[in-house]
């Protein structure tokens, strides 16, 4: 084959085309490498020397301040040519305040280039006296004063020559480094060729579909390690198949679990609505038979019926309120508690109500620490787990234990809370309730808090959903281990109360008994609230029996109309939170700008600490839950009537 054939083939092979792409980055590396370092050199030689010529002129100023002061110039110029003994140094010029030139040296040879290096060094007094006067009359000074200035000129003829000498040296190893990688890229790019047409070959197949032929490996080196990448990716694609499918099937799961989701959100939803608008039926309800009863002698027959519908309908508030406390929502009085007393109390009552071969364990921390929580709620929490533990065993006889303690948690441990909401690191109290029962399998616990879920023939399905949202509204975590056959343990955390000591549970204070003499009639005009016209009606009589005279709205655009008409004359605004076109809390807003000090009383179905989490100006005067009494909206008028 002719020179130049061979050589055309040469250039066009992959070989080539490799060699050269890598011997220029290889020539441009090894470039910028030695520009790098000649640029680094340089500017290090360059600071170095200002350095020096820096410390010289201050050690200059330092040993001349006595001399310059006397403008002694022969000392001064002794001195100047001491400095430039060093051959480096082209000139040295002391000068006074005024600039006028005490004594000054300059090399042979000198010029005034523009490439030398000039360091100018002020001359100061001593800082602890101004002047020689003052030093011996013992005058004493906090600041120094300028008595001349220091300038001297450095060369940097032995600067270029090291920086000629830097270049040389380092063109020189670029170079040498740049053939060296040359000639290795040659020498490996020969051998890696030689079984580059193999791999191709194989490439080709996969491409062409045919993932069942193989490579022959004929080395361990790269090309060798290569083609057996090559053979693992042919057998990567064939379980391609069934990986895809197996990511099909976990999509569908992730699918599935949200559409859980958003259904236990629109349950969540509905929930909240359907408590919203049986709390006004409620109030309505309640509020016509109280005035009912009120109308009626103390000894008539039909008070008994009537207390037994008010029983009902308190019942189904509680209710409502269960709904509520699912979302987080429910009525809340938060106070210090110690949790072993209200477990001893319900552990006692599941041993009267449940058959003798149940036996019920306490293990309590002898020195719980206090939480801070809602006693009726917590209540709630125990009787729950202790209740659904006791009926889960099945076989007598069993066993349900109760341990109570304190344990610190970071986010890894919380982070397997069955709550959305994880609570912040810290100390929490512990309440574990664990049986020997029957144990729940995967799908009982994937829906074990579903809203209106039971596995019980009676029941309403609300006792674990209440239990997981009075845990969301306390800032705790929930915890779940079960295991069909082999019972179920459930522990609940509770943030330790910020005053962190035990402390026994204070008995209930009970209230005195209502007297039956009426408290001090109050009067003035009162603004009703309200977008039922049913809970309008009977709010607004409420008002009138407790001496108020009383003018209505029936949204919040209403309200703030008819407050603007009367504002000098409303003594007290009673609204609603939830209404259509403006909400209660955005027409007390715009009351406030009205009349800053009027006293604004929200009644809604939802508690008082969501309510204050809303409120981000002025809050209202006070609050009352629907669905309340007589006697309740009487005490909250009093109350805010009579507030400074």
């Amino acid at each position: 084959m002719p020179l130049c054939t061979r050589w055309s083939n040469f250039c066009t092979s992959f070989q080539f085309k490799l060699f050269l792409i890598f011997t220029l980055l290889t020539f441009l590396i090894a470039s910028l490498l030695s520009v790098l370092y000649i640029v680094t050199e340089n500017h290090k030689a360059h600071r170095l020397a200002s350095e020096q010529l820096q410390l010289r002129a201050r050690q200059l100023a330092d040993s001349i301040r006595l001399p310059l002061y006397a403008e002694n110039r022969d000392t001064l110029r002794l001195l100047a040519e001491q400095v430039a003994v060093a051959p480096e140094i082209r000139a040295v010029v002391i000068t006074a305040p005024d600039d006028r030139v005490l004594a000054q040296y300059h090399s042979p040879g000198y010029s005034n280039k523009s490439g030398n290096i000039i360091e100018t060094v002020e001359v100061q007094s001593n800082p602890l006296v101004d002047s020689v006067e003052s030093a011996m009359t013992g005058g004493v000074t906090t600041s120094a004063v300028q008595i001349g200035r220091v300038r001297i000129e450095r060369g940097t003829a032995d600067l270029s020559r090291a920086r000629r000498q830097v270049v040389m040296l380092s063109t020189s190893v670029a170079i040498a480094f740049w053939l060296a990688v040359s000639l290795l890229c040659h020498l490996v790019l020969r051998r890696v060729t030689s079984s580059f047409n193999t791999l191709v070959r194989g490439i080709n197949a996969m491409q062409d579909g045919r993932f069942t032929s193989r490579i022959n490996i004929e080395s361990n080196d790269e090309p060798g390690r290569a083609a057996r990448a090559v053979n693992n990716l042919a057998d990567a694609l064939q379980q391609r198949g069934g990986e895809n499918i197996r990511l099909q099937k976990e999509r569908l799961d992730i699918e599935r679990q949200m559409l859980q989701t958003q259904k236990l959100e629109s349950l969540g939803i509905m929930a909240g609505g359907i408590a919203h608008d049986f709390n006004n039926l409620l109030q309505a309800i309640l509020g016509n038979i109280e005035l009912a009863s009120m109308k009626l002698p103390a000894d008539a027959a039909s008070q008994k019926y009537i207390a037994n519908a008010i029983i009902s309908g308190k019942h189904a508030a509680h209710l409502t309120n269960l709904m509520l406390t699912y979302l987080g929502k429910g009525l809340t009085a938060k106070k210090e508690l110690n949790l072993n007393e209200l477990v001893r109390d319900n552990a006692e009552m599941l041993r009267m109500t449940t058959s003798a071969a149940v036996s019920t364990e306490l293990h309590l921390s002898p020195e719980l620490p206090a939480i801070t929580a809602d006693i009726a709620h917590i209540q709630q929490v125990v009787m729950n787990l202790i209740s659904n533990a006791a009926e889960s065993i099945l076989e007598q006889p069993g066993r349900v234990r109760i341990t109570t303690g304190t344990q610190s948690c970071d986010q890894a441990c919380l982070s397997a809370s069955l709550l959305e909401e994880k609570p912040a690191p810290g100390r929490y109290v512990f309440l574990e309730v664990s049986d020997n029962g029957c144990g729940m399998s995967q799908e009982t616990l994937q829906r074990l808090f579903d809203p209106f879920f039971t596995t019980k023939f009676t029941g309403r399905g609300l006792g674990m959903s209440a239990v997981m949202g009075i845990i969301r509204t306390h800032n705790g975590a929930l915890f779940v281990e079960s295991e069909p056959g082999k019972g179920t343990t459930f522990r609940a955390l509770f943030p330790v109360s910020e005053s962190a000591l035990p402390r026994p549970v204070q008995e209930p204070v009970i209230p005195p008994p209502e007297s039956d003499s009426p408290v001090k009639r109050l009067s003035g005009l009162v603004l009703v609230v309200d977008d039922e016209k049913q809970v309008l009606k009977i709010c607004t009589k409420m008002v009138q029996l407790c001496g108020f005279t009383v003018i209505t709205a029936c949204d919040g655009i209403d309200a703030v109309a008819k407050f603007r008409e009367q504002a000098d004359e409303i003594a007290v605004v009673l609204m609603d939170l939830t209404m259509p076109n403006m909400d209660g809390l955005t027409a007390m807003s715009e009351i406030y700008l009205i009349r800053p000090n009027v006293k604004v009383i929200i009644s809604s179905g939802f508690n008082k600490e969501e309510l204050s989490e809303r409120i981000t100006d002025q809050p209202p005067c006070g609050f009352i839950r629907k669905p309340y009494s007589m006697n309740v909206l009487e005490a909250e008028m009093q109350r805010v009537m009579l507030a400074d």
